[in-house]
C-alpha cells in the first residue's frame, strides 16, 4: 500500500475516509461531481485535461499493482490515467513520458501535495502542481491546480 508507507506515522493522523481509502489492499473506488477550469485550453487538450464546466460527474477508481498504483479518474467522458509509485521519500505520478515528484504533507484534515519537480522524459519542465485532500469521516474534497493549464475541485464519497 503506497500511501501508508509514503506517509509513515503521519498517515494515522488522516480523516477515517482517506485513511481506509488509501489501506484498501486491492485499491477502491470513489464517485461525485467535479467543477474543471481550463486556464489555457490548447494546453489542456494537449495534455488530456478535461474541458471546463460545472456539475460534471466524476469516477475514480484506483487500482494497486505490486509498489504502483494506476488511478483512472473519469470527468464525464473524459479519462484521465496515471500510475503513482514512492520514489525516495516522493510521489512520483506519471502519465506517459511526463512526470511530476511530490512532496506530501499530512495531517488531520487531509493531505496537501506539493510538486517538487517535473520532467517530460528527461527534459526539465516548468509545471508546477498543487493538490489539496479534505476530508472527513465519510468521504473528501480534493483541489488541484496544474500550472498555467487548469484546476479542478471535486467532492468524492467511496463506491463499495
Amino acid at each position: 500500500m503506497l500511501y501508508p508507507q509514503l506517509l509513515a506515522a503521519d498517515f494515522a493522523r488522516l480523516p477515517r475516509a482517506l485513511r481506509e481509502f488509501h489501506s484498501a489492499p486491492r485499491g477502491g473506488r470513489a464517485s461525485g461531481k467535479a467543477v474543471v477550469t481550463n486556464s489555457n485550453r490548447w494546453l489542456a487538450w494537449l495534455l488530456g485535461f478535461p474541458p471546463s464546466g460545472e456539475n460534471i460527474p466524476l469516477q475514480l477508481e484506483v487500482q494497486t499493482n505490486g509498489n504502483r498504483e494506476i488511478w483512472i479518474r473519469q470527468f464525464g467522458d473524459v479519462i484521465l490515467q496515471t500510475s503513482q509509485r514512492q520514489e525516495g521519500n516522493l510521489l512520483l505520478e506519471a502519465r506517459g513520458p511526463v512526470r511530476i515528484f511530490f512532496r506530501i504533507f499530512a495531517d488531520e484534515n487531509g493531505m496537501r501535495f506539493q510538486s517538487q519537480r517535473a520532467s517530460f522524459w528527461i527534459i526539465p519542465l516548468p509545471l508546477q502542481v498543487e493538490a489539496r485532500v479534505r476530508g472527513d469521516e465519510s468521504s473528501w474534497e480534493v483541489d488541484v491546480t496544474v500550472g498555467r493549464i487548469g484546476s479542478y475541485h471535486g467532492a468524492l464519497v467511496p463506491v463499495p
